[in-house]
């Protein structure tokens, strides 16, 4: 069994795939609901090595199941695993072995529709059975054949941990939930069967090579039209295969003794490869296709799998004791300024002052318009639009200035195709302390022309929905719920507009009214 690392650097290193990701977050859970864990090193590591909260949960979740040895566990169940599915695939290829070995048999004579049932009547029944379940389940449910390749995986020894049946537990539900369960067992199931078809054709090819057998057919209560039309049927796949298919006269002949003993070698090779291409199209061919269409519905399924539910009890309570992590904001009393004597600091303006408004371009491309097109001029008394290419220097000095005016709104407008990084989530975070309130505006590269095509009245192209749909997941999982998404210019000055309403002074006040 490989040691799990215990290293600094190793753990923390990102997880392997999604898959372990998910299923170590899913087993810590459960192994907390006898009770909690002690994480403190755990969290305080993944608060400082992590950008996102999502991440920041999945890594105190993947230290601690190296400590529990869940990683250890699933590198033990890779080489089981692949023992597992190679033995059950050995005992379905032996079965089908013996299937094929019952229909040529120690005869000669061969019923062909009887071997045609026994070749492929089982396969057919239990593959009904899994396109029954999968259609019905949404791909919930699993196969027998799989399900029980998983459960001895995780219970066979050597080296079985304690948390081996827990991971089990983790696995089928966590596959139940996304819909997967049914393409990882389904893999597992057609690979076997596919591999069983393999050897079957490899013994009837083998022994109608060597061996003169008579196909033929015979019947008490079913009339010669019955097998013509069964063999017609049966016949036209493998046909347009290539296949020969035994005309209505081969198959009057084969059910007459005079015909049988009349029926030349040709005749008889006509039925052998009937009989082996109905194999091949029936059986062998749809598990193949289905076992490569399995697993990439798997593995396209399995890339989503590391998304954190942050809507989870357990991970909000996660998030709440990460969000205790962070500095506290620094609130200067009156009583505790400085005084004159000490060393001057920047005045503080009146947090969330009526009025006041800050835009700020955050990490924009070169190529985009600043500032931003369709936004109404700043209030009198607020900074002019600041733009921050990303440089620890601009940004120190963006956070200054916010420090310093303290403005009532703070807009940060970012480029809609980038990806938020663990430095766009620490700048949001300093800067929304400093204003009243927050939105976020993505906007999409500057139209060449105004009257261009797709653009809007100010020049501005709109941001594609899934961009903005990525940015709103972002925000989620940051925990920024109070900042605001403006999908748009006009939104954005929409939302501009309905700060002042809200702070305006009582009629009786002797302030005057702000600017609108």
């Amino acid at each position: 069994m490989t040691a799990a690392p215990t290293d600094h650097a190793t753990s923390a290193a990102a997880p392997p795939s999604p898959l372990a990701t998910a299923l170590v977050l899913d087993a810590v859970q459960r192994i907390e609901a006898a009770g909690p864990l002690d994480d403190a090193s755990a969290l305080q590591q993944a608060f400082h090595t992590q950008p996102t909260r999502a991440a920041q949960v999945r890594q105190r979740a993947w230290l601690l199941g190296q400590r529990l040895g869940l990683q250890a566990e699933l590198a033990r169940w890779r080489p089981v695993g692949w023992g597992v599915l190679l033995a059950l695939a050995a005992l379905v290829a032996l079965a089908s072995l013996g299937t094929a070995r019952a229909v040529l048999g120690e005869g000669r004579s061969i019923n062909a529709v009887a071997a045609f049932v026994s070749l492929l009547g089982l396969h057919l029944l239990t593959l009904l059975i899994w396109l029954v379940g999968a259609v019905a389940s949404g791909g919930g449910a699993g196969s027998w054949l799989g399900r029980l390749a998983l459960w001895l995986t995780a219970r066979l020894p050597p080296d079985r941990g304690p948390h081996s049946l827990t991971l089990l537990q983790s696995a089928t539900a966590l596959l139940s939930r996304q819909r997967l369960l049914a393409w990882l067992t389904g893999a597992i199931s057609h690979g076997i069967w596919t591999i069983a078809f393999a050897l079957m054709l490899a013994v009837l090819a083998f022994g109608f090579a060597f061996h003169a057998y008579q196909l033929t057919w015979e019947t008490t209560i079913l009339s010669p039209a019955f097998f013509e039309r069964f063999v017609q049927i049966t016949g036209a796949l493998p046909g347009l295969l290539g296949f020969p298919v035994p005309d209505a006269a081969a198959v009057q002949r084969m059910g007459t003794v005079g015909g049988q003993a009349a029926a030349g070698g040709a005749a008889q090779s006509d039925w052998a490869w009937w009989l082996m291409g109905c194999v091949l199209v029936y059986g062998l061919l749809p598990r193949a296709l289905l076992a490569a269409f399995s697993i990439a519905r798997w593995r396209a399924g399995a890339r989503r799998m590391a998304e954190v539910d942050m809507a989870d009890p357990y991970v909000r309570r996660i998030v709440q004791r990460l969000d205790a992590l962070e500095p506290p904001p620094q609130v200067i009393d009156p009583e505790h300024r400085p005084t004159a004597a000490a060393t001057p600091a920047p005045a503080l303006g009146p947090p969330g002052a009526p009025g006041s408004l800050a835009v700020i371009g955050f990490e924009l491309p070169p190529e985009q318009a600043w500032p931003a097109p369709g936004l109404p001029p700043t209030p009198a008394g607020s900074a002019a639009p600041l733009r921050v290419s990303g440089s620890a220097a601009e940004r120190q000095q963006a956070l200054a200035q916010l420090a310093a005016t303290r403005p009532e709104s703070l807009l940060l407008v970012v480029h809609a195709p980038s990806s938020p990084d663990r430095g766009t989530a620490r700048f949001v975070r300093e800067a929304a302390r400093q204003a009243g309130r927050v939105a976020l505006w993505p906007v999409a590269a500057a139209a060449p022309s105004a009257a261009g095509e797709g653009a809007s009245a100010g020049g501005e192209t709109p941001a594609d929905t899934p961009a903005i749909a990525r940015w709103q997941r972002w925000l989620q999982s940051e925990g920024f719920s109070a900042l605001a998404m403006v999908p748009s210019a006009p939104a954005a000055t929409n939302w501009i507009a309905q700060a002042t309403p809200q702070h305006q002074p009582e009629p009786h006040a002797a302030s005057p009214a702000p600017t609108p």
